[in-house]
């Protein structure tokens, strides 16, 4: 037994087909941007639809912190500054202008004669 498609799914997937072909002739930019576009608005409905269901939470008193610091952040911290202090030292010395020391003397290519070499 077939079932014959009701006409709002046809409709809407007619329209979803004619969209799809006009976003492929605009180009591939286009295209990216439509996917990105209706991705996102498929991700917001879910996540509505979620929240929606989900029971309201239930407050309850803050647990007491006592230190400054969570561990966890502590630890964020302690790497985000591991990584400044490297980033400092790898452009300090990027940025060093020493000169090599002064050779003992000229560079020489030596006569066309002797390219360079002792002559025997």
């Amino acid at each position: 037994m077939t079932s014959t498609p009701d006409s709002a799914t046809a409709k809407k997937a007619l329209g979803i087909a004619r969209d799809t072909a006009l976003t492929l002739a605009k180009g591939p930019a286009a295209t990216g941007f439509v996917v990105t576009r209706k991705g996102v608005s498929v991700l917001r409905s879910r996540r509505a639809q979620q929240r929606a269901a989900r029971p309201a939470p239930v407050r309850t008193a803050a647990p007491v912190r006592r230190g400054r610091f969570v561990p966890g952040r502590r630890a964020g911290v302690i790497g985000l500054l591991v990584l400044l202090g490297a980033g400092a030292v790898a452009f300090s010395r990027s940025r060093r202008t020493e000169l090599p020391p002064p050779a003992a003397e000229p560079p020489s290519l030596g006569t066309p004669r002797t390219n360079g070499h002792q002559a025997p």
